[in-house]
């Protein structure tokens, strides 16, 4: 049953990643892109050495 549920979480975020409008960059490649508005990503920044940039991903 837990293989089940993960399976179902991990595709379901696969599939709503690209919905999110802005990624945190803090090295090189895509980023974290899970933040529907400019300040959540500069909440989650917050602290670190990142930026957050538009995702511009297909949608």
């Amino acid at each position: 049953m837990t293989v089940t549920v993960l399976a179902a979480f991990a595709a379901g975020g696969a599939a709503n990643a690209t919905n999110y409008k802005y990624c945190l960059k803090s090295s090189p490649g895509p980023g974290d892109c899970k933040y529907q508005t400019y300040k959540q990503c500069q909440a989650a920044m917050s602290g670190i050495n990142a930026t957050c940039v538009r995702n511009y991903g297909p949608r």
